[in-house]
């Protein structure tokens, strides 16, 4: 198994205004292939967050979230996502 880790920084006074977003976020990637699991963590303060996706193959890693509507939500939050890194799992 492979996971894909993304960093996202945002204003943190905005981080109220879309509630339902990362819900979201996680209807579309439970439906790509290869899919184990999803978790996404946000730091409230600060405006970071981090998302850890588990997924079967490194292949299935690289995927483009090419959701319009998501990514429309995204620019209007200002929300800066990092390139992904992916790591081999090694234990669970």
């Amino acid at each position: 198994m492979w996971m894909r880790v993304g960093r996202t920084r945002m204003d943190p006074s905005r981080s109220d205004e879309d509630s339902t977003l990362i819900a979201d976020v996680a209807k579309v990637v439970k439906q790509l292939p290869g899919y184990h699991s999803h978790v996404f963590g946000v730091d409230a303060a600060t405006g970071q967050g981090h998302s850890v996706m588990v997924f079967d193959t490194k292949e299935h890693l690289n995927f483009p979230l090419s959701n319009e509507d998501l990514n429309s939500r995204f620019k209007a939050l200002n929300i800066q996502m990092d390139p992904p890194e992916f790591f081999e799992v090694t234990s669970s």
